[in-house]
């Protein structure tokens, strides 16, 4: 086991890559409540994939990642993991996005047993005819309450008019006919395929004994035979830098209008560094749309706005996606143009950068000082970035206000998508 620190952050990690490919990273926090998570990857936008070495590659339906997931909590003995966590004091969960699929409890005693229970979840797959067409009565359900949520129907539709080719476009539950077309082998071809150590990531942090810990790891999968396998390969698609559809009007029952803006942006190629070009781009967003920026203040006072805006910048394959959403009494164009005049002027403020710039490094501070934000940071940069970003907080405190202009001064923000959900009367 190698012990590696984050610098500046005052944070130990403990990693090991078992015989099985299982990458396993260990952060004791004395006095800390203990998270651990499993992480694979394989999320709601991995539609087609293969083996590599294999000639062709396997296509499965949407939806199927998130119905995996829910799969995997049904066991042949009948045992709950869900009701071991809660019994003994612990709180488990499992969530899937559009990359991967993660299981994770949070408890302070009983850790070896909740651990057991975690690692079993998901290496235990139990599933039949018979309980696959049980679980998609209850997903067509979760589906349908989203079909009946504004911003899920604007979101959904702005993927689709935004993406030509990439699988992106396929919404995470997937839709009601790939929900009703997902098979018992459809599950087990995934499982097998994703759900292997090799293509997995265990992450705890907490009051935990590194030694102890990934001892108990080690003994827990001498009763497993995993053997060494090749490398999952994910189908590579081009993707044109235009959108499907530059704008869409939805007509359903809605007393107001829910508006979505979906920026498509070539990734810039000026900064090299992954994890440092994304942070450059992110203040693009910040700057012009956080919370000292002055549009915050025409927002409040824009009467025809009835929710608040909300914004997030989102990576994908060689694109980053910027979105904002907001509902609005009457006057769509108005917002629309507004955001899209304020994110074209660049025109930066060099103090307001180095405040945003403050909060950053303040917040990375925040999150290491809980096992679950802790969890949740080495696993995300783990598979976006290929390892835990060690040197982070300085490669924070060297951001630059000059090198962030250049960085952003040829990004082609005239590819968008708006997707407006209007009353049909």
């Amino acid at each position: 086991m190698e012990k590696k620190s984050y610098a500046g952050l005052d944070l130990d990690v403990y990693e090991e890559v078992l015989d099985n490919g299982l990458r396993v990273y260990i952060s004791p926090i004395p006095r800390h409540t203990i998270h651990a998570r499993i992480t694979t990857f394989f999320g709601g936008s991995t539609l087609e994939f293969k083996l590599d070495g294999d000639s062709s590659f396997t296509k499965v339906p949407g939806g199927v990642a998130h119905f995996l997931e829910h799969k995997m909590f049904e066991k042949k003995d009948g045992k709950d993991p869900l009701s071991v966590y809660e019994n003994n004091g612990a709180s488990g969960n499992a969530f899937t996005n559009e990359f991967v699929t993660a299981y994770h409890f949070t408890g302070a005693g009983h850790f070896f047993e909740n651990l057991e229970t975690l690692l079993r979840c998901v290496h235990e797959p139990y599933f039949t005819d018979e309980n696959v067409l049980k679980e998609k009565g209850i997903i067509s359900q979760e589906k349908k309450q989203d079909l009946d949520n504004p911003f899920s129907i604007v979101y959904d539709r702005c993927l689709i008019n935004t993406f030509h080719n990439l699988d992106f476009k396929n919404t995470v539950l997937g839709s009601l006919d790939d929900i009703n077309s997902i098979t018992k082998e459809d599950l087990y071809n995934c499982y097998n395929t994703f759900y292997h150590p090799s293509n997995m990531i265990l992450t705890i942090s907490g009051d935990v004994d590194p030694d102890k810990t990934l001892r108990f790891i080690k003994d827990f999968y001498k009763k497993y035979d995993f053997k060494k396998r090749p490398k999952v390969i994910l189908k590579h698609k081009d993707e044109p830098l235009t959108v499907v559809k530059e704008k869409d009007v939805i007509y359903m029952d809605n007393l107001s209008k829910e508006i979505l803006i979906c920026y498509k942006v070539k990734k810039p190629t000026y900064i090299k560094d992954e994890y440092l070009n994304r942070i450059y781009f992110s203040f693009l967003l910040d700057l012009k749309f956080g919370a000292i920026a002055p549009i915050v203040d025409v927002f409040a006072k824009d009467t025809n706005l009835i929710s608040p805006v909300s914004s997030y910048l989102e990576p994908v394959d060689d694109f980053y996606m910027i979105v904002f959403n907001a509902t609005v009494k009457d006057d769509a164009d108005s917002f629309v143009d507004l955001v899209d005049k304020t994110i074209k002027d660049m025109d930066f403020n060099e103090e307001n950068f180095n405040l945003i710039k403050k909060a950053i490094l303040n917040s990375i501070i925040l999150s290491t000082e809980n096992s679950n934000g802790i969890c949740s940071m080495i696993a995300n940069q783990v598979y976006f970035f290929g390892n835990p970003i060690y040197d982070m907080h300085d490669k924070l405190k060297g951001l630059n206000f000059e090198i962030f202009k250049k960085s952003i001064e040829d990004i082609d923000l005239n590819n968008r998508s708006v997707v407006v959900l209007e009353n049909k009367n």
